[in-house]
């Protein structure tokens, strides 16, 4: 069973969904999984898989657009790493204590948080999250290229409010899920539509563009900072599984091997054949990996593996 709300949280008319386990069980519904969504996303990014994980895991599964992202709307606020760290903290102290599962740079938040707040967070599950480049190699540079603009921000604002205004709704979602999919015609027909009109009603929000540059270069002044501090404090603390399509264009595989390598505690599985977002290219493979991995870290003691997972 699905619902969408607004709740006010410090100050912040944050909206979010929340999917109930369709089942009598009396303890349905005990477990909470709270999902992050990443850069220039929001809830829609869960869709297709937040009634799946909590019918699998018998949860309430909670879906929470950031500031300025979705249908969280904070013009006078920033939307920086560090302050939706804050709002997912006091999601959290509202809805009590729940697995976090992050994409991208929802993986960010999530480590940030169950590092400073682990008395927050069950188990963390990143899911393709942004990672620190330890060398700087062709690839780095040419994703670095595509954001270098950001770093500035008035030149940040300008170039996402003028690429939105050119290009529209239906061109601007199309060319940011052809680098978050591998294979765009995976996703549901419905759900692009959705993306499409969401898209659409932003363009009337004049922080929209803001608020994009100011999570982006936040971002990235986070990542080689701070990013491994935090997963090397969150996974010590808390059971940590990082999920990651071998396809992804904007944080190479190579980099979750990397970051599974420095921080042992960290269980990697590799999902063939997908890119950036598997929760909306291979969803069904997705929850299959993430409620396994749950159940098994609840029922007996932690061990770290890499693994290669199914593929569609």
């Amino acid at each position: 069973m699905e619902t969408s709300q607004y709740r006010t949280i410090d100050g912040i008319r944050a909206h979010r969904v929340t999917w109930r386990p369709q089942t009598d069980s009396r303890a349905a519904g005990e477990d909470k999984v709270l999902l992050v969504h990443g850069l220039g996303a929001n809830t829609l990014s869960w869709q297709p898989v937040g009634q799946p994980l909590a019918d699998a895991l018998g949860a309430e599964v909670t879906a929470v657009d950031l500031i300025g992202f979705g249908r969280t709307r904070a013009p006078d606020r920033r939307s920086t790493v560090a302050a939706n760290s804050d709002l997912v903290i006091k999601v959290l102290e509202e809805m009590g204590t729940a697995t976090i599962i992050g994409n991208s740079m929802g993986g960010v938040i999530g480590s940030r948080v169950t590092a400073e707040r682990p008395d927050l967070v069950e188990e963390l599950v990143l899911v393709d999250p942004a990672l620190p480049w330890p060398r700087v190699g062709r690839k780095n540079w040419k994703r670095s290229a595509r954001f270098a603009p950001i770093l500035v921000p008035p030149v940040g604002r300008f170039t996402i409010a003028t690429r939105a205004r050119i290009l529209g709704p239906e061109r601007l979602v199309d060319l940011s899920l052809s680098w978050i999919l591998h294979d765009q015609t995976a996703l549901d027909p419905e759900l692009r539509t959705r993306l499409i009109n969401l898209a659409a009603e932003r363009f009337a929000y004049p922080e929209a563009s803001s608020a994009y540059v100011d999570a982006a270069s936040s971002l990235l002044r986070t990542l080689n900072r701070e990013m491994d501090g935090y997963l090397a404090a969150a996974s010590a603390a808390r059971p940590t599984l990082l999920i990651h399509g071998d396809r992804d264009r904007l944080v190479d595989v190579d980099l979750a091997y990397a970051a599974a390598e420095r921080h042992l505690e960290v269980d990697l599985q590799i999902i063939p054949g997908i890119g950036h977002a598997p929760q909306l290219e291979a969803p069904k493979v997705f929850v299959n990996q993430a409620s396994d991995w749950l159940i098994r870290t609840r029922n007996k003691p932690r061990a770290s593996t890499i693994s290669v997972g199914e593929s569609l």
